[in-house]
């Protein structure tokens, strides 16, 4: 057996607010903690331990990692990268993302948030109908909600929307099915 002999730095995430299951509405309990990786842009690391909790209802008993709005579900990179280069921002030409991450996973990101995108909204507006009481006529108009965010809150738009969908029992797929 090898011991890792190298030190590194582990921050540890937790949240102050009462979680809830987002899938049953009953109170979460803290069940244990886990190691992520965070990367960031140039090839960076950092270790993250985050929450693990079990809904506390003996009908759903699902398991939740509590992650925070730097970290996307499914993803290793930090969200704000992840945005800028949906958002061409960054770029394949950049010094600072020359090598980390590479083109092949920029262009990934870009096609995930162009598939991603009509179920987004979908699920952005549900929430919002369903938490912020809107009515009908809400949920069936044309307005993109998800370029309203866009537009809003710049840079970040990514966090906010991933934290609704999430929070609210929805879920963005890493690999969409091509329609």
């Amino acid at each position: 057996m090898k011991w890792n002999t190298r030190r590194m730095r582990i921050f540890l995430i937790t949240s102050k607010e009462e979680s809830v299951c987002p899938c049953c509405g009953s109170p979460l309990k803290y069940r244990d903690s886990r190691r992520r990786v965070q990367r960031k842009a140039g090839g960076r690391k950092e270790w993250c331990l985050i929450r693990r909790l079990r809904c506390s209802n003996d009908r759903c008993r699902r398991l939740h990692n509590e992650l925070p709005d730097c970290m996307c579900p499914y993803k290793h990179y930090d969200a704000g990268l992840i945005e800028d280069v949906v958002d061409s921002v960054v770029g394949e030409e950049d010094i600072e993302t020359e090598d980390y991450p590479c083109s092949g996973t920029m262009k990934h990101w870009r096609w995930w948030s162009q598939m991603n995108e009509k179920n987004m909204e979908g699920q952005i507006r549900q929430a919002a109908h369903r938490f912020l009481d809107l009515d009908r006529k809400f949920l069936k108009s044309r307005d993109p909600l998800l370029e309203k965010l866009k537009e809003r809150i710049s840079p970040g738009w990514l966090k906010a929307a991933v934290r609704a969908i999430y929070n609210s029992g929805g879920r963005i797929e890493p690999y969409p099915a091509t329609a």
